[in-house]
C-alpha cells in the first residue's frame, strides 16, 4: 500500500465532494473557495481574450463556467477515487489476463464504474475493494444527480434575473430617464406600485445570488437585459428622486426604504462572487434633465453633498458594473 497515493486520493475526492455540495446545496454561504475563485479566473481570461465589449460571446460566459464547475467537481472525485485505487496494487485485477492495470487502467475503472452500471473488465480482490467500488458507483450517481439539480436551479434563476432587468430598462435606460418617465405633471403617478413589484422580484433575485454566485457570471448580450445595469440605473434614479426631489413631491417613504434596501441586500452578495467595489465613484445623475421636465428640485449644493455621502455604496455599485463589463447608465459603452 503506497501511502502518499492514498492520503492524497482521499483528499482530492473529499475536496471534490466538498466543492460540489457546498456549492449546490449550501444556499446561505458562497461558492466553495475553489470553485468561486475558478469562476472568477474563467470570466477575467474570457473577457481578456473576448474583449470587454463583445457581448455577444460574452453571454457565453455563463454556460462555459457553468459546465467548468461542475467538471471540475467530477475530475476531482475521479482522480483521487484513481488514486486510492492506485494506491494498492492488487485492488483490481483483470479477470480474463490475470493482469493488474496500471494508473490509465484504474482510472478507466472508476470511470466506468461512476457513469455506468458495471466494472469495467476489471474485477476488485477483496471485500473492502468491492464495497469501495459501490462507494464509487454511489457517488457518481449522486454527483449527477446533484449536477442536473445544479444546472436547472441556476437556469430557472436566470430567467429571473433577465426578468428584473427587462423590468427596470423598459421604463428608462438611464437614472434621470427612469425618473422622468414617472413624473406625471405632479407626482410620480403609480411608481409605488412598480417600486413594490421591483422590490419583491430583487429581493428573490438576491436570495438567488446568495445560493448561487455563478449567476453573477451569465453575461447578457444587450444592456436591457443586464442585471448590473438595471440596478444600477434602479438605485440612482431612488437616490435621485429621494435627494434631488423637495420631499413633498416624494413616493411613500417605506416603499423607497425598502427598495433600497433589497438593493443593499443584493449588493452584500457580491463579495461571495469576489467582486470588490471600484476605486472610482461613477458620475451623478445631472439634474437638469429633470428641471427640463418640469420636475421640482432641490438645490445643486445640497443635491450633490447627499449624493457624496452614497459614495461608498455608488462605488460598490461601479465594481459590480466594471465588473461584468458595462459601461455606466447613459455612458457611452452600452
Amino acid at each position: 500500500m503506497d501511502y502518499f497515493y492514498l492520503i492524497s486520493g482521499i483528499v482530492l475526492a473529499l475536496w471534490g465532494f466538498v466543492e460540489g455540495l457546498w456549492t449546490a446545496l449550501w444556499v446561505d454561504g458562497t461558492s466553495a473557495p475553489l470553485t468561486g475563485r475558478g469562476t472568477t479566473l474563467i470570466w477575467k481570461v474570457m473577457q481578456c481574450v473576448l474583449g470587454r465589449r463583445n457581448h455577444k460571446l460574452l453571454s457565453l460566459s455563463g454556460p462555459v463556467i457553468l459546465v467548468s464547475t461542475i467538471s471540475l467537481w467530477i475530475i476531482m472525485i475521479i482522480l483521487g477515487w484513481t488514486l486510492i485505487f492506485y494506491a494498492a496494487p492488487h485492488a483490481i485485477q483483470n479477470p480474463t489476463t490475470k493482469a493488474y492495470p496500471g494508473f490509465v487502467g484504474r482510472l478507466w475503472y472508476i470511470t466506468y464504474v461512476m457513469f455506468s452500471v458495471g466494472n469495467g473488465d476489471f474485477t476488485p480482490q477483496s471485500n473492502t475493494w468491492q464495497l469501495l467500488s459501490a462507494v464509487v458507483a454511489f457517488g457518481g450517481m449522486a454527483m449527477v444527480t446533484l449536477a442536473v439539480t445544479y444546472i436547472l436551479q441556476v437556469v430557472s434563476a436566470v430567467t429571473v434575473k433577465r426578468s428584473f432587468a427587462s423590468q427596470v430598462s423598459s421604463i428608462g435606460k438611464s437614472p434621470e430617464e427612469f425618473v422622468t418617465a414617472q413624473w406625471t405633471g405632479k407626482d410620480f403617478g403609480d411608481i409605488e406600485l412598480q417600486l413594490s413589484s421591483l422590490s419583491t422580484s430583487l429581493a428573490n433575485l438576491s436570495e438567488k445570488h446568495m445560493a448561487y454566485p455563478i449567476l453573477h457570471y451569465y453575461h447578457a448580450a444587450k444592456s436591457q437585459k443586464a442585471n448590473a445595469v438595471a440596478l444600477a440605473i434602479l438605485d440612482d434614479a431612488l437616490m435621485t428622486i429621494t435627494y434631488g426631489v423637495p420631499e413633498v413631491h416624494h413616493p411613500a417613504g417605506t416603499i423607497l426604504k425598502s427598495t433600497r434596501s433589497s438593493i443593499q441586500t443584493f449588493l452584500d452578495t457580491l463579495s461571495g462572487a469576489y467582486i470588490s467595489p471600484s476605486n472610482e465613484v461613477p458620475p451623478i445623475p445631472d439634474l437638469t434633465k429633470l428641471k427640463r421636465k418640469s420636475i421640482p428640485t432641490v438645490e445643486e449644493g445640497e443635491y450633490q453633498k447627499k449624493f457624496g455621502e452614497q459614495a461608498q455604496r455608488r462605488k460598490k455599485m461601479y465594481g459590480y458594473l466594471q465588473n461584468s463589463a458595462w459601461a455606466w447608465p447613459g455612458a457611452k459603452g452600452n
